[in-house]
């Protein structure tokens, strides 16, 4: 009796070993399925947005082959037409045209015109360029905020010049004709004043002979906009980001930093959890289907699904909240060009989940071959 119940016990020990070994090589394979999908996805968004010369290509390339410039400067005009009121820096629809209306009337064909005339290719890619390396030498250096400074005299110049007046005949040609009420309504207004006293025109075409004086008069608004840009457009301070009184930079910086290293290095855990995997429990072609093909399958599978939603997660998000504020027109082409940028790191991450998945399915397969020649093989 005593021989029989320590044979017993001496075969319950290794169950119970592979049991508890079992246990654990699940634990991690779940652990390396989380870890694996955060380091795919954090190393594909490290390749991408922290490499400012991709960054800049990326960005060039989509804003000159594009509508978003247009559409991007209508975002701009209707800021600055606001701010110019809210600064007490005109008196829009007092002192001169109110510009926020006048703009409104312009369309997408029109906003591609005033982009060829005003804005070169040249100029974006100056804005893209400084801004960009002016954002990356932030996170590393110790400065407060972003030195960005566009250099606005090739914007300035093209505004004060024949391609101003060009663009101003744009957005004229964009109003509705007068009607009788509109034109007696402004002679009317006329007659209460002194000779020699300027009164606004209807935003509206006039015929003769109050044309050429409608469109000097908007030549004079355009002018008075380009006066109050500056030569050299400082973004932290234009922005309000220097008087903020919510932001952190600091804080923020080190975030960004923090993430930067997160992200770039973040799979190297998920590769720690597979060598422990393999180390504790792969011993056969059977194992390794289980506790390596399995969890391949399973992070390739999720890597598919994060990369089909997540590009279009992202831009409704963009588009529903931060962008809820622009004209459709603009809402529309920024929405395009983000599927084009978030592109760059879920198409990756798509492939990526490919291949785990499919490298999965090789070691499953192979496990279940093996089994059914174990099961065939004749008893001696």
């Amino acid at each position: 009796m005593e021989k029989t119940q320590l044979t017993s016990d001496s075969k319950s020990t290794p169950r119970k070993i592979g049991g508890a070994s079992n246990v654990l090589a699940i634990i991690l394979a779940i652990a390396f399925v989380f870890f694996a999908i955060v380091g795919l996805i954090g190393f594909d968004i490290w390749r991408v947005l922290f490499n400012p010369t991709l960054v800049k290509q990326t960005l060039t390339n989509e804003i000159v082959s594009s509508d978003v410039a247009p559409a991007l400067l209508r975002v701009f005009s209707e800021w600055r037409a606001e701010q110019r009121v809210a600064n007490n820096e005109s008196l829009s629809g007092v002192g001169e045209p109110d510009v926020v209306l006048l703009i409104s009337y312009l369309d997408m064909d029109g906003w591609q015109q005033i982009k060829k005339l005003l804005v070169t290719d040249d100029f974006v890619t100056h804005l893209i360029s400084v801004s960009v390396d002016g954002l990356y030498s932030w996170i590393d250096s110790s400065d407060l905020w972003p030195n960005i400074v566009w250099e606005m005299t090739p914007l300035k110049s093209r505004m004060s010049g024949q391609e101003g007046v060009d663009a101003i005949m744009v957005a004229y040609s964009a109003m509705p004709k007068c009607t009788e009420a509109e034109i007696a309504d402004f002679q009317e207004r006329l007659s209460k004043v002194p000779p020699g006293v300027e009164v606004l025109y209807n935003l509206c075409e006039f015929p003769e002979p109050w044309h050429e004086d409608q469109v000097n008069d908007y030549v004079e608004a355009l002018n008075g906009v380009n006066d109050n840009i500056p030569v050299r457009f400082n973004f932290s301070e234009e922005f309000g980001l220097t008087t903020s009184s919510t932001a952190n930079p600091v804080v923020l910086k080190s975030q960004l930093r923090l993430l930067r290293l997160i992200v770039q290095w973040g799979w190297l855990i998920a590769l720690v959890l597979l060598v422990a995997i393999v180390g504790i429990k792969v011993r056969s072609r059977r194992s390794l289907g289980q506790f390596v093909g399995i969890p391949f399958t399973v992070t390739g599978v999720l890597a598919m699904l994060v990369a089909w939603g997540g590009q279009a997660a992202i831009i409704q998000y963009v588009t529903g909240s931060l962008l809820a504020v622009t004209s459709n027109v603009a809402h529309q082409e920024i929405q395009n060009s983000l599927k084009h940028l978030t592109g760059l790191f879920f198409q990756p991450l798509l492939i990526e989940g490919t291949i785990l998945a499919g490298l999965g399915i090789v070691l499953i397969v192979l496990m279940f071959l093996r089994s059914r020649k174990i099961k065939a093989a004749p008893a001696t």
